[in-house]
């Protein structure tokens, strides 16, 4: 464990999410063809030159917040967790170039403006900019970029202080970036796909963090204000770092969609809805990154009253819980069923949702389709056809 002073520790514990999904054997919606949808190359940096590209922006790291200056005008919203390494990681860094040891290569997206936008690499990059400029950010304040963690005759010295030949070593390190241009209506899919697949590093994105840079449309924007609601936060718990709260609201979206459709006869298989759930999910942000001003305020209504009766129905916030663990597959089909009762006009009150929420307790069927196999088409069609009788009275 990091014990490093600009190390992060969340505040309060984070929700658990459980999603016990099974899809080895029904992976119906496959990954674009990078073949057809990317085109890829290498490059080599010299430090010294990452570093001024780094300062001018040339090379922009987007940030959670979306309100951040360096997200606006890349057509990619902020997905970046804020800086992470501590001292000792940071300090490492710096020494094995200065001793000559290879470094991990970043990973870029480059950007109409012929910016590039980093996917892999924030972390190396800062601690790169830092230390050429003399001064690391901590949580009392800015101190001088000395390396602590380095054996002599590194140890205490600053990129000002270092002897002329370990600076010249430094500013001529080459450090490899692979640089790739989405290609097509299924680019921006297809970054994703392959950014998931070598996103294996100590602190490892998740799939929502990813989403979020890759499909900045409308949806994920819907996503992002629905996770703001405060009945929202009374049934899932604080904000999670690796955006599972965002995630969830997703997956109910995009199920919704099925359960609609469902509902009207025209898909009693559920076969609108196309295994793996991480891909489908994602298809869904694609295809919705253009919602109509009518429809965004529909959803953010259905769910903000949805959120409000299962908070009065069910005690102490547990309506999608199961021994204080949120269940994916029990949140997405309660979520997607009671939402599209809202939305049919059915005379929903307190009494009525916490009545529904009882029959689902007791409904064996449903309970299974909620814990195994979760994203096969039989699960989610037998999961979906119960919440929905339960809201709708039928």
């Amino acid at each position: 464990m990091n014990t490093d002073e600009s190390a992060m520790t969340p505040a309060e514990p984070e929700t658990e999410v459980i999603d016990p999904e099974l899809d080895e054997d029904e992976v119906v919606l496959g990954p674009p063809s990078a073949e057809e949808s990317l085109r890829y190359f290498g490059v080599d940096f010299d430090v010294e030159g990452l570093v001024r590209r780094f300062q001018r922006k040339e090379l922009i790291v987007p940030r959670f917040d979306p309100a951040e200056p360096e997200n606006q005008g890349t057509g990619y919203a902020g997905f970046q967790r804020g800086f992470v390494w501590g001292k000792r990681q940071m300090d490492r860094f710096i020494e094995s170039i200065l001793l000559g040891y290879p470094v991990p290569g970043i990973f870029l997206v480059e950007l109409k403006s012929r910016q590039y936008l980093v996917l892999d690499g924030q972390q190396r990059l800062t601690t790169l900019r830092d230390f050429f400029k003399g001064e690391i950010q901590t949580e009392k304040g800015a101190r001088e970029f000395v390396l602590e963690y380095a054996a002599p005759p590194f140890k205490g010295k600053s990129y000002k202080t270092l002897e002329a030949a370990d600076k010249r070593v430094l500013n001529n390190a080459l450090i490899q970036a692979t640089v790739t241009l989405p290609v097509g209506e299924s680019g921006k899919l297809a970054i994703y796909t392959l950014f998931e697949r070598i996103n294996s590093g100590g602190t490892q994105l998740k799939d929502q963090q990813i989403r979020v840079a890759i499909f900045p449309g409308h949806a994920t924007q819907l996503v992002r204000a629905l996770n703001l609601d405060p009945n929202w936060r009374v049934l899932f718990g604080p904000k999670h770092r690796d955006l599972r709260d965002q995630e969830l609201i997703l997956r109910y979206l995009a199920l919704k969609r099925v359960a609609i459709t469902m509902s009207e006869g025209n898909d009693p298989d559920a076969s609108s809805f196309k295994p793996p759930m991480a891909t489908f999910m994602s298809t869904y942000l694609a295809d919705n990154e253009e919602m109509g001003q009518d429809e965004l305020e529909r959803e953010k209504r259905e769910f903000q009253s949805a959120c409000s009766l299962l908070v009065e129905a069910v005690p102490e916030g547990n309506a999608l819980r199961r021994n204080n663990v949120i269940n994916a597959a029990r949140a997405d089909s309660i979520l997607a069923g009671l939402t599209l009762a809202i939305r049919k006009g059915s005379s929903l009150d307190v009494s009525r949702v916490r009545s529904a929420m009882e029959v689902l307790e007791r409904d064996t069927v449903y309970l299974e389709n909620t814990q195994k196999s979760t994203s096969h088409r039989g699960s989610v069609k037998n999961r979906l056809l119960a919440t929905i009788a339960a809201f709708s009275g039928e």
